[in-house]
């Protein structure tokens, strides 16, 4: 019988080790925004949005199996819900992005809004202290949705109560329109309007996408890295291949919309909507000026769909542990490219910059991500105990 718990031990010194390098990386992010304060904000921005993203796809992830009552993925969904607990201290990780705001937001300094007639039109949108109470709502709601739907399949693992499932089921299903609205203007209001003169009606699709996808990959990943461990030996081939199929899937419906919305900004061809193409190189050799990100925006494309488009098409592919586990990690670090791409020239419009800071921050994030994944598996069981679908997703094939 596979142990359901993580190794007290084991997992304990890696809290330690996860705290410790926080702690350090934390105190090294201090000191470079004393000489880069603009730099490192917009890259804890990014770190944020990466972190929150995860959480979120875990949280979509875990609303839509129950919703639809799926019993394949009763075993795989506690990895899932692991990621969720990242929202209830979600506003404290916002705190810096609130004191960050005049080095992020142009919208945020009122010499900008005098000058700029569209953006004075926006002004009672685009101002610091709606910002800061939207992203206070945002996080109440998820965390809202992560009592009423991840909180309760923790208690079933006590208590056995057949009702906490129908109670997740019914929330899930409300938490859909919640969760939709609240992705979509947090998008907006945390990397879009960091070109407030620029918009895009698809963005907070595109941001959903990406999110799911890299959840679905850190999913397969911590899962492969557990079953390396000698845990969730319960998850066999027929799981992975119905993960497969999913990752695969989501990747080709975020190239999808990453499609749409440029050929309808192409299409269009107004140099309101154009811009943001322009500005990362969107017609390469004709744009002499920029240097790099035209290369990073073919390499996204690439990356993010081509590579994994022909690389996990096949079925061998998601059976194969090997395969799936470096096409998932692929795809996870495409996510981050991703993201990079989208916040970053805000920064650094003629260049890709990146160095110390940018690894310092890569760095803090996982630490973080790990410190608080670890702590929780700990505390829980790794598969939900008592969840009445649970011998259906054991005694799952294809």
């Amino acid at each position: 019988m596979t142990p359901h718990h993580l190794n007290p031990l084991g997992a304990k010194k890696l809290i330690n080790t996860s705290f410790l390098l926080f702690i350090f990386l934390s105190g090294l992010l201090l000191f470079e925004f004393k000489y880069s304060p603009t730099h490192v904000a917009f890259n804890y921005l990014l770190a944020f949005t990466f972190l929150i993203s995860l959480a979120l796809g875990g949280l979509f992830f875990s609303m839509l199996q129950h919703a639809t009552s799926a019993g394949w993925s009763v075993v795989v969904r506690r990895i899932a819900e692991s990621f969720t607990h990242l929202l209830p201290i979600g506003i404290i990780l916002a705190l810096p992005i609130f004191w960050g705001i005049p080095l992020l937001f142009h919208w945020s300094h009122p010499d900008v809004m005098a000058h700029n007639h569209l953006l004075a039109r926006k002004a009672s949108y685009l101002n610091p202290t709606f910002f800061i109470i939207r992203t206070f709502i945002y996080f109440l709601v998820w965390t809202f949705l992560y009592r009423k739907i991840i909180r309760p399949s923790l208690a079933q693992d006590h208590t056995g109560n057949i009702h906490l499932t129908h109670h997740m089921k019914k929330w899930s299903c409300v938490g859909f329109v919640l969760f939709a609205i609240t992705l979509t203007f947090a998008a907006t209001d945390w990397m879009m309007s960091l070109k407030a003169d620029w918009f895009s009606t698809i963005y907070g699709v595109y941001f959903f996408s990406g999110s799911v996808v890299a959840s679905l990959a850190l999913i397969i990943m911590v899962i492969l890295m557990l079953q390396k461990q000698g845990y969730l030996t319960e998850i066999n081939e027929h799981h992975f291949h119905d993960l497969g199929k999913l990752l695969y899937a989501l990747n080709i419906f975020w190239a999808y919309i990453a499609f749409s919305q440029y050929m309808l900004i192409w299409y269009g061809n107004i140099p309101e909507e154009t811009i943001f193409f322009a500005e990362r190189g969107a017609r390469l050799m004709a744009e002499p000026g920029v240097r790099g990100w035209q290369w990073l925006s073919l390499g996204l494309f690439t990356g993010h769909f081509i590579i994994p488009f022909f690389f996990l098409m096949s079925r061998h592919a998601k059976r194969n542990l090997k395969v799936l586990f470096w096409g998932a990690t692929w795809l996870l670090m495409m996510h981050y490219v991703d993201l990079f791409w989208l916040i970053m020239p805000n920064f650094s419009k003629t260049k890709v910059i990146f160095g110390w800071v940018e690894i310092t921050t890569l760095l803090w994030m996982m630490s973080l991500f790990v410190l608080v994944l670890v702590w929780n598996l700990r505390k829980h069981a790794l598969i939900p105990l008592k969840d009445p679908r649970l011998q259906e997703s054991l005694e799952f094939h294809q």
